[in-house]
């Protein structure tokens, strides 16, 4: 629930004959972590603005130096108010050990919590009156006014939107005292939505042993804090940590109005294992030190237990505050406005009605059915959607209200049998957003002839408030604007818009040229122009053989001459290898290169031996050596054949000459003539087809086919040439080669030139 500030909230509390505050229900306790925020927050309860931090504990300082947990707990403080200046501590007694003195707490509480003496809010416990100090005189001196009254001890101040008192259980708390009377005339002089009191006995905890777990002497506190709608109670003297659900004064469950009771005796001293448990306890934690963080928003609060390092026990939660028990509803007030809307469209976010008491708070228990209806109607508009809701939590949520006629100054009316109504904030419906223009939302970059424009280029759909459209679905075409060399553009020229935005992502233009610019368009809407962009030439690329050769010799290893690739251009293999009882490809090293791919490969000739298979190997190197190849394989094989080329202006990204590599096909058959390797359309018109081609035995040539140019041709080193063939040309798909009717095996890649100079 937001807040809506103290004006507008302003509770009275009292007792009979005078107003009483009701504050908002609790909602349930949100204990489970939120990542990436602190504190953890109720899902219902978001109230706007930083919370006031809020940190203490009780039982603190020890003058046994064997005892170090007051100084662990100090260092949680130091942290915490690094963090934030304006945390402010607060202690539930036992201040020092064991008697309260002065010189106890200049020797012991100082050095550990008294630096953050100037903004700790204390209350005594019993171990700040002793034998030593019967009226707890030190601590008083110790504190000063910030105390309270010496002798009395109890106070109160707002900290943000929350009133905070203090009180003092080691004094006369009857009904009739001094400190009951002035609690009394405290709570109703400050009617915040959000109330806190702590002190140092608990009235109900779980404890070590046996013995009774009530402190009755402190109910007086309780039956007046309950009665006035308080909404947590803080204290110590059990060397634990433990939290109690919210009940009321006699200990009976009460979930919208009870009092819930943090109890964190754990700043240095003691330490506790539970035995008897006190029924309406939720969490206990023993043997721990550490301090309890409360984080305080305006009508809603949340903790956390903090162990000291090396100790990971915690707690933590949160909750809405809560009102005076036994309100009932009255009223509709929104919570959510709705807001400014095109006609058809659901009213985001949804509307909210919140039902509330006579004091003008929200009613947790509610669940009254609450109708929707427009109450100003300027142009004769329809409301659709879910009008009559159940509240939950007291609010009535309509998520998919809409009005079909555009309009100004529309209002909307909630009611609900039994309650008066309420009246929305005056709001526009627009006309609908349909699509009436392109625009830019990527535009083309500088790229190579021939090259695909990247990053993608991208168009928006937008409606005639000039904001994207997602919903449209309209087909947009490009085509180019200013064609200063008179280019090409090529790729899916139309494209039909996903979520409002049309993607061309394999764009491109044939020629150079400096200022083109790209025209979008699409039936009904105004086009648009891209910004001026630049096409270059592109790098052409060069073949280069740097050796070829075969062997007849059966053989585990195969030398070539040596080579010296230069640096940063890809060399390629064709190998074409003969074994008699199956098809291998073999290990290749050498050549200057620190290491050889395998591109692709094909068997053929399969169903006779010797088996064949054809194999295309790549490297890449920027400061390549020289040396012959060396092909290895793990048993002997039947002859080889081998061409190696060099191709310069090649894309130099990816590992080993991977980038250079786009596309990779292959093709086999029996009793040929020919045969072809069919590749997908070329990603730029400057990249190159590379082909390999093998037959099972000698041949008088093989052809290429048209367009391409032969790189080598290799025998066995049976005779006739033609057992091992390698073509090349540019922006050629589809790889070809004939022969005479023998089996074979064909390759084909395509290779990636430079997208730059």
């Amino acid at each position: 629930m937001h807040s809506t500030g103290v004006a507008s909230r302003f509770l009275l509390r009292g007792s009979a004959g005078l107003l009483l505050a009701l504050a908002v229900s609790t909602c349930t306790d949100n204990t489970g972590p939120v990542p990436g925020r602190e504190p953890l927050r109720a899902v219902v309860a978001t109230a706007t603005g930083a919370p006031q931090v809020f940190m203490g504990a009780g039982d603190i300082a020890s003058c046994d130096v064997s005892k170090d947990g007051d100084t662990k707990t100090g260092l949680l403080l130091d942290a915490a108010v690094t963090a934030d200046p304006t945390t402010q501590v607060f202690t539930v007694g036992d201040n020092t050990y064991s008697d309260g003195t002065a010189q106890q707490f200049t020797d012991c509480y100082e050095p550990t919590w008294g630096r953050h003496k100037l903004r700790t809010h204390p209350t005594p416990g019993d171990h700040d009156y002793s034998a030593s100090e019967p009226t707890a005189q030190a601590y008083f001196d110790y504190f000063g006014s910030v105390a309270g009254a010496a002798g009395q001890g109890y106070y109160s101040f707002d900290l943000g939107q929350w009133h905070i008192i203090a009180l003092n259980s080691n004094i006369a708390r009857t009904a009739t005292s001094p400190q009951m009377q002035w609690l009394r005339g405290d709570l109703m002089a400050h009617p915040n939505v959000c109330t806190l009191a702590y002190w140092h006995h608990p009235l109900y905890s779980s404890v070590s042993g046996t013995t009774s777990t009530t402190y009755a002497s402190v109910r007086p506190f309780w039956d007046t804090l309950y009665a006035h709608g308080v909404d947590l109670v803080l204290n110590g003297h059990r060397h634990g940590y433990e939290r109690l659900a919210p009940i009321k004064p006699n200990g009976a469950p009460d979930a919208e109005a009870g009092i819930r009771t943090l109890i964190a005796g754990t700043g240095g001293g003691g330490g506790i294992t539970y035995g008897t448990i006190y029924p309406r306890s939720e969490v206990r934690i023993g043997n721990v030190r550490g301090v309890l963080k409360l984080y305080l928003y305006d009508d809603d609060y949340a903790w956390k237990f903090v162990p000291v390092a090396g100790q990971t026990a915690t707690d933590s939660g949160s909750t809405t505050c809560h009102g005076v028990p036994g309100s009932a509803p009255t009223s509709l007030h929104f919570n959510v406005q709705p807001r400014n809307t095109a006609a058809g469209v659901a009213i985001s976010p949804p509307v909210q009605v919140e039902i509330r008491d006579q004091f003008g708070v929200r009613v947790t228990t509610a669940t009254n059915s609450v109708t929707m209806a427009i109450g100003t109607n300027p142009s004769g508009g329809t409301l659709s959607g879910t009008r009559t809701v159940a509240a939950v939590s007291g609010v009535a949520t309509f998520s998919d209200l809409s009005i079909d006629q555009a309009g100004t100054g529309y209002r909307l009316a909630a009611s609900s049998t039994g309650l008066t109504g309420a009246a929305s904030g005056l709001f526009n419906i627009t006309a609908p957003p349909v699509p009436t223009a392109l625009a830019f939302v990527v535009q083309p970059s500088n790229a190579g002839a021939g090259t695909a424009i990247s990053p993608a280029v991208q168009v928006e759909i937008r409606d005639q408030f000039g904001a994207p459209l997602s919903t449209a679905t309209n087909t947009v075409s490009m085509a180019i604007g200013s064609n200063p060399a008179g280019g090409t553009l090529a790729g899916t020229t139309s494209v039909a818009a996903v979520n409002g935005v049309a993607t061309f992502s394999n764009l491109g233009i044939d020629r150079p040229g400096t200022g083109y610019t790209l025209a979008a368009s699409s039936t009904g809407l105004t086009g648009a122009t891209s910004s001026g962009f630049d096409i270059t030439a592109a790098p052409s690329i060069t073949q280069t053989l740097l050796t070829s050769g075969n062997s007849v010799t059966n053989l585990n290893t195969y030398t070539t001459a040596s080579i010296a690739p230069a640096a940063n251009t890809l060399v390629t293999i064709a190998v074409l290898s003969h074994r008699a009882s199956a098809t291998i490809s073999p290990t290749v090293t050498g050549g200057g290169m620190a290491s050889w791919d395998l591109v692709a490969s094909v068997d053929f000739d399969t169903l006779a031996l010797p088996h064949r298979r054809l194999s295309i190997y790549r490297a890449m190197s920027a400061t390549p050596g020289s040396g012959p190849i060396t092909f290895k394989f793990t048993s002997q094989v039947s002859n080889l054949e081998w061409i190696v080329s060099q191709w310069d202006g090649v894309e130099t990204s990816g590992v080993n000459g991977d980038g250079a590599i786009v596309q990779t096909g292959s093709n086999r058959a029996n009793a040929v003539n020919g045969l072809s390797v069919a590749l997908g359309a070329f990603a730029s018109t400057t990249n190159v087809a590379l082909g390999a081609f093998a037959v099972n035995s000698q041949v008088l040539s093989i052809a290429p086919a048209a367009g391409f140019t032969e790189i080598d041709e290799q025998p066995a080193a049976e005779g006739t040439r033609g057992d091992l063939q390698a073509e090349w040309a540019v922006n050629r798909p589809t790889i070809g080669a004939s022969w005479s009717n023998l089996k074979a095996g064909g390759l084909g890649v395509e290779i990636k030139a430079r997208t730059g100079p």
